[in-house]
């Protein structure tokens, strides 16, 4: 799938920025970066809409509008949280104040899809608007739903991205995420809003991605620290996506972009093998989606590279996306 543009946000509230992170700062407010990617407030909207539009506009800006005009757009925003700012206050109000009635505003912006509402309604898109959630697997899922659509030739163009936003407090935030030291890389939490525009002009693409996978081939709790048949996995992936795209294996440098449940990213054994590792979560934190700004990023930078990011669900399940810049 090519790649025609992209744009990673991370907690810092920066587009296309690399920014160090700290939890401690968690939330900044987001309305001056409304105004700054889309020229006025946006009404009756909570602070994960407003992240998920100005993530997704910052990826369409960087596209010339003749590109997209008259073209059949998907929009496929993946989410492994959700809008839990806008869900708890309505669940407040309706079940532990006697089944007092919400507000308008408070229903609408607890709708699963309200956010893919706005998104498309500000983009101008009527064709197909789905949102996507299987927690920390749940950008790749939209990927592979999107490349299914495009493969289908429902849609010429897919914009698909990852948003997750933080909801006080840390530890709860920790929690919802199912965050320990034996299944996850012990960094700060963060949030994003990271997309990828999809399909379209070769010629004009940023890079590609090659393949997602999802693969039951480890169990949990390997999953997690067993280098050794990770590092195989991915070896073995790479390798299957080189030679079925053509790449030439020796002249390609391989990259790996460890998600968070990945706890023996910094293992010796992985350049041992050949492998640079590609560090993005410092900058990100760590949120559900966070391989959304890790794989924006990287089709960003200016080194041609085979990246792979590999996560690993809670209960196990691989998920691995290879990219070519």
């Amino acid at each position: 799938m090519p790649v025609r543009a992209a744009s990673f946000l991370g907690p810092a509230l920066l587009p296309n920025q690399d920014a160090q992170w700290s939890e401690a700062l968690l939330p900044l407010n987001v309305d001056n970066l409304v105004l700054q990617i889309m020229g006025q407030p946006v009404r009756r909207a909570g602070r994960f809409i407003k992240v998920v539009c100005c993530g997704a506009l910052a990826c369409l800006q960087s596209v010339p509008p003749e590109d997209l005009q008259d073209k059949k757009i998907g929009i496929f925003p993946a989410t492994g949280l959700g809008n839990v700012d806008e869900i708890l206050p309505f669940i407040t109000q309706v079940f532990k104040h006697e089944g007092g009635f919400p507000s308008p505003n408070q229903f609408a912006n607890s709708v699963s899809n309200a956010a893919a509402f706005f998104l498309a309604k500000i983009c101008g898109v009527q064709g197909v608007v789905l949102t996507i959630s299987q927690e920390e697997i749940s950008f790749e899922s939209a990927l592979w739903l999107a490349q299914s659509y495009l493969e289908q030739g429902e849609i010429e163009l897919a914009l698909v991205g990852g948003c997750d936003v933080f909801t006080p407090s840390v530890a709860d935030y920790r929690e919802r995420m199912n965050l320990s030291a034996a299944d996850s890389r012990m960094l700060p939490a963060g949030e994003g809003s990271s997309w990828l525009l999809l399909g379209g002009d070769k010629e004009k693409s940023l890079g590609n991605i090659l393949a997602v996978d999802f693969s039951n081939e480890l169990t949990a709790p390997d999953c997690f620290a067993a280098n050794e048949q990770i590092l195989r996995v991915c070896d073995n992936f790479s390798l299957r996506t080189t030679i079925n795209c053509g790449l030439s294996q020796q002249s390609i440098r391989r990259r790996l972009l460890p998600g968070f449940r990945l706890t023996g990213a910094l293992s010796p054994i992985w350049e041992q093998h050949g492998w640079y590792r590609e560090d993005y979560l410092p900058h990100c934190g760590i949120h559900p989606t966070a391989a959304a700004f890790g794989l924006a990023r990287a089709l960003l930078s200016v080194e041609p590279a085979l990246y792979l990011h590999y996560n690993c669900h809670a209960a196990g399940k691989l998920a691995v996306v290879a990219a070519a810049k």
